[in-house]
């Protein structure tokens, strides 16, 4: 990947980052459940993290560097072939009965949350660098995280009516 790719593949991460992050405030200013407000608070707090580790990749490239390694962060876990699939949205059209606000705001955040972890693994096959590497893994692993967490609160609104 050249240094051109890198701040192209880097600037996209971050704009997700940030939408990801004015996305979960949104939800959970709108979400009436508190559980619901806590996870996109936290979500909302770790794509802020996300977005600072990608500012920080970006100036070190900029500035004519290379990718910084970052230190406690392993990702060697993240199948870069694996891909996350979301809910059919005609399977979803069709169960959405309670809180369909909640359930919307799940679904656009399943989709973002694929968006990201596309990009990532994408650009950690595309870097030749290993601390690219090791930073779009960690990345991709965390999005893979969220699309779980999401999943997991989705399945239990529509079979039981409340987050997890």
């Amino acid at each position: 990947m050249t240094d051109e790719s890198s701040l192209k593949a880097l600037s996209q991460a971050l704009k997700l980052e940030q939408e990801g992050r004015a996305f979960y405030l949104q939800a959970a200013e709108e979400t009436l459940d508190e559980k619901g407000k806590r996870t996109f608070l936290s979500l909302a707090a770790d794509e802020e993290r996300h977005a600072e580790m990608v500012q920080r990749q970006l100036h070190e490239i900029g500035g004519g560097g290379s990718y910084a390694l970052l230190p406690d962060i392993d990702a060697t876990d993240i199948d870069l072939d694996g891909k996350l699939f979301p809910p059919e949205r005609a399977q979803v059209e069709a169960r959405i009965g309670r809180n369909p606000n909640e359930l919307e705001a799940l679904h656009v955040a399943l989709e973002n949350e694929i968006r990201s972890y596309d990009l990532y693994r994408a650009a950690a096959k595309e870097t030749e660098s290993a601390a690219g590497q090791q930073m779009y893994r960690w990345l991709a692993s965390a999005e893979m995280t969220h699309f779980d967490l999401l999943m997991s609160n989705y399945e239990s609104i529509v079979s039981l009516g409340g987050w997890v």
